[in-house]
């Protein structure tokens, strides 16, 4: 296949920009990407895509989300519902998540995120009531060819997470490698081990997971959301001996030996500036969620231009439907440049280039895939989107990159390339039957209601009146 005649944003090292250019893909990789006259010169009689009025770009790749949560949209917001018990979340609802509806979720997922660009994307799955509900996530990937950074994710403490969903550290280590085995194939799905959240696990399920994750060659992730032992259920809070960090849980962590590259370290919200050059020493990523942070009403934001200035690698993430409600990476990108101008008191803190690159290279390497794509160059795997310029949002692009961080939405996507085939084309999804996406997610989402027994939190249920999904 040859894409022509584009505007092709490399975003390699150079960040080398071709005006009419061309990418020329050979199966599932890139061959040459150069001025469309150079390339047709050696490359014809193949499928040729034009991209005239297009922006070729790598397809953006998605650092951090929870895929089970997009069919609950909505539940949490405000501070509403999903809190029964005591609870943050209504765990008699999140006992429905077998794999048929995170399957249905995984589905309508893929959907939203292809048609805002996204060819890859990472996910941490940690409602483990059902063993066999992750894979509905995974499948749900590879039904719509897109690729997959699967976290499966443990906990062993209660607080946060109640009982139900706690579980021993080798039952932890035993199913993590089940998933493995399973779906880590080295090419479209990748796994890596989670210590979910600092508060919620012990020290020992951390370095366990962590030394699992070495001895199997994979990557290790956790959330961090708090200060150390910040909260009430923290077994290390009131720990006397922990005083000397004041806090700071990337110190921290960096006593347990458990950063560096292949380390993702999600949100990092309440990072104090004496933690930064740890990351950037250590080369530990981080998963940059701006529409969580904010939705979560916090007035701390993660001061991601300090960090991109010390050298660690950001990338951006739309986290799940729970806490941002969209999985529109535009939405992710444009909300990340604003946030983060806000924070520093200045436009010049985040500009749309950072942006551009924290949701394609940045992003690549945060999940250690930036041998493979964030970039377009020879010999990466061919995951490509075209932006069309002549679309409301985005016209006039006399500064392309300025206009679809700043204005573009999601229509604006034309056409989505991952693993050198078409998932879309044209805004036709080519992969999944998106109405049947949306009538199986909303027939899933009140069968979770309904048999969450706390329909009082959704009164919406018992006035669905002409509603036609899950009668």
């Amino acid at each position: 296949m040859i894409i022509k005649n584009g505007y092709v944003v490399t975003m390699d090292e150079e960040l080398k920009v071709i005006r009419d250019g061309a990418v020329v893909i050979d199966e599932d990789r890139i061959i040459e990407v150069g001025k469309t006259t150079d390339v047709l010169k050696k490359h014809h009689d193949d499928e040729v895509l034009d991209a005239k009025c297009m922006m070729v770009l790598p397809g953006f790749v998605n650092t951090h989300n929870h895929l089970y949560q997009t069919i609950m949209r909505g539940l949490g917001d405000d501070g509403e519902g999903m809190r029964p018990a005591g609870y943050r979340w209504d765990i008699d609802l999140l006992r429905g998540l077998d794999k048929e509806a995170c399957y249905a979720s995984g589905i309508m997922s893929m959907v939203e995120m292809i048609r805002s660009g996204i060819t890859c994307t990472q996910d941490s799955h940690y409602i483990n009531f059902h063993g066999d509900s992750i894979d509905g996530i995974a499948e749900s990937a590879r039904a719509a060819g897109v690729r997959l950074v699967l976290g499966r994710g443990s906990w062993d403490l209660k607080g946060l997470a109640p009982t139900e969903l706690t579980e021993d550290i080798g039952t932890a280590i035993k199913e993590s490698r089940k998933v493995s085995k399973r779906w880590n194939d080295g090419d479209m799905t990748k796994v890596i081990y989670e210590a979910s959240l600092l508060s919620q696990v012990s020290d020992e399920l951390i370095l366990e997971t962590k030394r699992a994750a070495r001895e199997d060659g994979l990557g290790w992730g956790m959330h961090i959301q708090g200060p150390l032992a910040s909260y009430k259920d923290d077994p290390r809070t009131g720990d006397k001996s922990l005083r000397r960090y004041g806090g700071r849980a990337i110190e921290y962590l960096h006593s347990l030996d458990v950063l560096g590259p292949d380390s993702l370290l999600i949100h990092c919200t309440f990072i104090s500036n004496r933690e930064i050059p740890i990351l950037a020493q250590t080369g530990t990523p981080v998963a940059h969620c701006p529409c969580a942070n904010a939705w979560a009403g916090r007035s701390i934001v993660t001061p991601v231009p300090s960090m991109l200035d010390m050298g660690v690698t950001v990338g951006l993430g739309t986290d799940g439907a729970m806490t941002n409600n969209s999985l529109d990476m535009l939405h992710a990108m444009n909300f990340a440049a604003l946030i983060n101008k806000v924070n520093y008191g200045t436009t010049k803190a985040m500009t749309a280039e950072r942006i551009l690159n924290m949701s394609t290279i940045q992003a690549a390497r945060a999940l250690c895939l930036d041998n493979q794509v964030g970039s377009l160059e020879k010999g990466k795997k061919a995951d490509i989107v075209l932006i069309d310029l002549k679309a409301p949002g985005i016209a006039p692009a006399i500064l392309p990159v300025k206009n679809l961080v700043y204005s573009a939405t999601s229509t604006c996507v034309d056409t989505v390339i991952i693993n050198g085939k078409k998932v879309m084309e044209r805004r036709e999804l080519l992969t999944l039957d998106e109405e049947k996406a949306v009538e199986e997610s909303e027939k899933q989402a009140w069968r979770l209601v309904e048999g969450s027994g706390h329909l009082d939190l959704y009164p919406d249920f018992l006035n669905r009146g002409n509603m036609t999904y899950g009668d």
